[in-house]
């Protein structure tokens, strides 16, 4: 694709007509296969017999409860039913059942994953730097990035937002958003109970209890346990042989009180706590320049030390699930919050909501970079505590004869915590070079905003959003070896010891909003046009440690067009639901963390704002019911993102060529699921099956073009993640002999594929690449019990 010279000059080749021709094709010829049925799946005529439906997704993409197939935004969601039969416990798990998505890991720290939509993506998951796609449990956002993956339990839905949110959710993000909705207590005392076990040592608990006390008062109280011993082994020789990684044991427990104070006032109290100690995930070793720093150890005998190509040697001639390490890696997390939503309803048009909420993380990683047993060449260890509040008042109501629906409101959001982040770098040689990075931070954000819907009649309504938001932030971050200060000033000079801190404050604000127009003729079809304005402010480097890294970095913005339809509609008696979605993204100012060369030794890193870059996609999602027993699922992705302008700051050399990270240009996922009831109300089968395909990728974001091209061509490989199957099966006997009990066997990978997540990839800089992978194929049974 040319790169585009203005945000309004859409330049399409040939396989963009192919995606725009496939687009018209849907929306034209859905209505004419939807017309051969005589009755449409909703609201049947009164004339005509009715026929069965694909079930109704409820989300609250517009923080109203409303069908999927009637919000002018691309969202897949999934049910309760549907995250118990696929066995869905993790947030990278969904990225197997949207191709849209993908949720990955920089360095091998499983508590810190970072989230891509669309192809917009942060390089990694930092202290301090907003996320492009932000994680909600029950109206309020997981900010940061760290921790944001527990609580993956008991859940009512997960619905994930495609493009930018600049209206109705607090922390603006230019790549959309994942709400996780938690189940409320039911109205009868009940409960049900899962055990599971599996492959690598795996026990896995989790309950649910409903407790109804009172008319007006009642509580769920849920919890998941695991104990895994990881399917990484360490073959290092001496002490570290046998030990396991990748696995380790999570805690997680949520109570939800609901009470109806009176007929108008709803008080709704969640209490959550999370805890896990994980192994890590160990990377595996790629690649060894021997020009660079690494050198030193290269030779080995000279030193007294292993050797890096030794080690190198070995690591491409095993498994690539046995690895070495001269340390426990390990990522722990203690986190817990509490919500509270208050609402009033002062009659049938006009309600208040007011949504309160406390989290506190203390978190603990170490990280072997270098991925060797050679003691001292490259570690990381961080120690965060992080705390954030938020408040959210909503007003909401319908006017004008029930025409308009609107929602206005004001927001504030809080973070404070510190992170010190020891490290050693060529200790083996130096023993002066151990340092300790601290970064300390205080942001506050405030945003008004309003949004409102106008039915214009039964089929035109159009929707108009307008956000404005502040952010106020403060960094102080220090560096220092056992002898020196590590910060150094304008002229390159170090810092005196008892002054080795730098301290950055900035304010960045932004109006950001949304417009759509949609025309619905009829209960199962609607096509709708949107665009939307998102906005992540900017920050400033938590590991600068000298002036090319303390410059503060703007706020990034996507600008999108999208053009969508979602038709419900029936071949004979098979059921069908095609949803697609095309778009055009103008990506802004984008914030980049890039690879700087650094006077104290250690792997530098200056984050800036990449210029422009557009990203055009389309999506296509069909369901197909030939029964009520049998659904199938299919979902394509097309995404085309390239950098249309990105100058080196420093040097004015052109970056444009370099490409999107962990941004498949074509990826796809289909899952089946079946159930047959067996006579004599003696239970049911349940057969079900996923895969997910992705394009070959570019994994690490450190990597411009220009570091690309001084990686020698035969390497290059180890900067990518080939193109790859995912498969997963899932058997189930529900209702064993007529009882309360269910049955379920599960595989997934069952392919055993090799596959990278992420990694770390210095070899023009610091010398290394190294690789993240995903697990192989796993097993396991589950038994639960209702009563």
């Amino acid at each position: 694709m040319k790169k585009s010279q203005a945000p309004n000059a859409v330049v399409l080749h040939s396989r963009w007509k192919k995606s725009l021709a496939a687009t018209a094709l849907s929306i034209s010829l859905t209505p004419l296969a939807a017309s051969v049925q005589a009755q449409t799946n909703a609201s049947p005529r009164s004339d005509q017999p009715s026929l069965r439906q694909i079930e109704e997704v409820i989300v609250t993409a517009r923080r109203r409860e409303e069908s999927a197939q009637s919000v002018p935004i691309a969202v897949t969601a999934l049910d309760a039913g549907e995250l118990e039969e696929f066995n869905i416990s993790d947030i990278g798990d969904l990225q197997y059942f949207d191709a849209s998505l993908n949720v990955s890991s920089s360095s091998g720290r499983p508590n810190a994953p970072v989230y891509s939509l669309r192809g917009v993506r942060p390089t990694e998951a930092i202290f301090g730097q907003d996320p492009t796609v932000a994680i909600y449990l029950a109206d309020v956002v997981l900010s940061p990035a760290k921790g944001s993956n527990l609580g993956m339990y008991d859940l009512a839905s997960v619905q994930v937002l495609k493009g930018p949110q600049g209206t109705l959710f607090g922390r603006n993000t230019t790549g959309g958003a994942i709400l996780l909705t938690p189940k409320k207590p039911g109205e009868v005392i009940s409960a049900d109970i899962m055990v599971g076990f599996g492959s690598y040592g795996l026990m896995e608990t989790e309950f649910g209890v409903d407790l109804p006390v009172t008319d007006t008062f009642a509580m769920r109280l849920a919890g998941r346990t695991t104990d895994e011993d990881g399917h990484q082994k360490n073959v290092a020789p001496g002490k570290y042989y046998g030990d396991k990684r990748g696995g380790g044991e999570n805690y997680s427990t949520r109570l939800t009180a609901i009470w109806n104070v009176s007929e108008t006032i709803q008080n709704d109290t969640i209490l959550t706590w999370d805890k896990t100690d994980l192994n890590g995930r160990t990377p595996v070793l790629q690649t060894v320049n021997p020009s660079s720093s690494l050198a030193l150890y290269n030779g080995g005998a000279p030193f007294g030390l292993p050797s890096m190509f030794d080690a190198l040697s070995r690591a491409q001639n095993r498994d690539v699930h046995k690895i070495e390490s001269d340390m426990r890696e390990r990522s722990q997390a203690d986190v817990w919050g509490i919500i509270n939503t208050t609402t009033i309803d002062f009659n049938e048009n006009l309600s208040l909501k007011s949504i309160a909420a406390y989290r506190d993380l203390d978190a603990y990683e170490v990280v072997d970079l270098d991925a060797t047993a050679i003691p001292g060449v490259l570690t990381s260890m961080q120690t965060t505590e992080l705390e954030h509040a938020s408040y959210e008042l909503q007003l909401l109501g319908s006017a004008l004869d029930s025409k308009l629906d609107w929602v206005t409101g004001l927001y504030w959001y809080y973070e404070d915590g510190i992170e010190d982040s020891p490290g050693n770098v060529f200790e083996g040689i130096n023993p002066a070079n151990p340092f300790m990075q601290t970064a300390t931070m205080h942001n506050n954000s405030y945003s008004l905003f309003s949004q409102g819907t106008y039915q214009f009649d039964n089929a035109w309504s159009v929707a108009a959003g307008i956000r404005w938001t502040y952010d106020d932030k403060e960094l102080t971050t220090s560096s220092r070896t056992p002898l020196n200060c590590a910060m150094f000033d304008d002229t390159g000079a170090p810092l005196p010891i008892d002054q080795c801190s730098v301290k950055m404050t900035e304010s960045f604000s932004q109006p950001t909003g949304t417009v759509s127009i949609e025309y619905q003729p009829n209960d199962d079809t609607m096509f709708y046009a949107s665009t939307r304005l998102g906005y992540r402010a900017g920050g400033f480097n938590a590991r600068a440690s000298r002036a090319v890294e303390y410059q503060p970095f703007d706020p990034e913005t996507v600008v999108d067009l999208e053009l969508g339809s979602k038709i419900d509609w029936s071949l004979d008696q098979w059921m069908m639901r095609t949803n697609a979605a095309f778009y055009h993204q103008w990506y802004d100012d984008i914030q980049r963390t890039v690879a700087v060369d650094n006077p104290v030794g250690t792997p530098g890193s200056a984050i800036e704002n990449a210029a422009e870059a557009t990203v055009l996609g389309f999506e296509i999602e069909q369901t197909v019911s030939p029964t009520e027993n049998l659904t199938l699922k299919l979902q394509y992705v097309y995404t085309d993102a390239e950098y249309a302008k990105w100058e080196e700051p420093a040097s004015g050399k052109d970056l444009s060529d370099t490409p999107f990270y962990f941004t498949p240009e074509h990826a796809f996922t289909a899952s089946v699921s079946y159930s047959y009831p067996l006579a004599n109300d003696t239970g049911v089968l349940r057969f079900s099956a996923n895969a997910a395909y992705q394009d070959d990728v570019w994994l690490n974001a450190l990597q411009t073009i220009e570091l690309i091209d001084q990686t020698p061509a035969n390497l290059r490989s180890s900067l990518q993640q080939d193109a790859f199957w995912l498969v997963g099966l899932s058997l189930g006997w529900d209702n064993v002999l007529g009882s309360k009990l269910d049955l379920s066997a599960y595989v997934k990978n069952l392919t055993d594929e090799e596959y990278a997540l992420g990694g770390v990839m210095l070899y023009p800089t610091f010398g290394l690449s190294t690789k993240v992978y995903g697990e192989p194929r796993n097993y396991g049974m589950q038994l639960r019990y209702q009563f």
